[in-house]
């Protein structure tokens, strides 16, 4: 048995099909984005992210964060393109893919990897990125960002613990690229 690398899903063709898949999975999650404000919206981009992650690792979970909020935002642009929303979708893929590939996706680790990107990418960086757009105080944006995550948090955590129940009925999916 060979052991394969973090890049090892650029060799195959069926790992780059399903790379793609996400990829455009990713970019349609993003326009189905439900805005509460120009500052605040709920999406389900994080799903795809969090599939390869976990089937392929933090670095293909990263690149389906890059590639498809740069192809969202191509297919429909909502305003300029900001590159701090690129780099958020890189860490959310990189962190599920820490806590997630080649682990079984218990309850615990569902709670752990969403937390980390709740309070990192939501709370942390796309608050910064907000405040550099448009200007607001941290004050300002910090009471409806909380908000969002406490609802945020348990959506993650189903998704990601009905996808560990799924990947465990159908194992042949998931670790024949492990």
């Amino acid at each position: 048995m060979s052991k394969k690398g973090l890049f090892s899903f650029l060799k195959d063709i069926h790992s780059l099909v399903l790379m793609s898949f996400f990829i455009a999975l990713y970019a349609v999650f993003s326009w189905l984005a439900i805005y509460i404000t120009n500052d605040l919206r709920f999406n389900l981009t994080f799903i795809p992210a969090a599939w390869a992650a976990a089937i392929f690792g933090p670095v293909a979970g990263g690149i389906t964060g890059v590639f498809g909020d740069l192809l969202g935002w191509i297919i429909r642009p909502n305003g300029p393109f900001f590159p701090g929303f690129t780099i958020s979708g890189f860490a959310t893929g990189v962190i599920f893919g820490l806590f997630l590939y080649k682990k079984e996706i218990t309850l615990k680790r569902a709670i752990l990897a969403a937390a980390s990107v709740v309070l990192i990418v939501e709370l942390g960086l796309n608050t910064i990125w907000i405040m550099l757009l448009y200007g607001n105080a941290f004050k300002v944006l910090i009471a409806g960002r909380l908000i969002k995550a406490l609802i945020v948090l348990p959506v993650q955590v189903l998704v990601l613990c009905s996808t560990g129940y799924f990947f465990k009925r159908n194992p042949n999916l998931v670790y024949h690229n492990r």
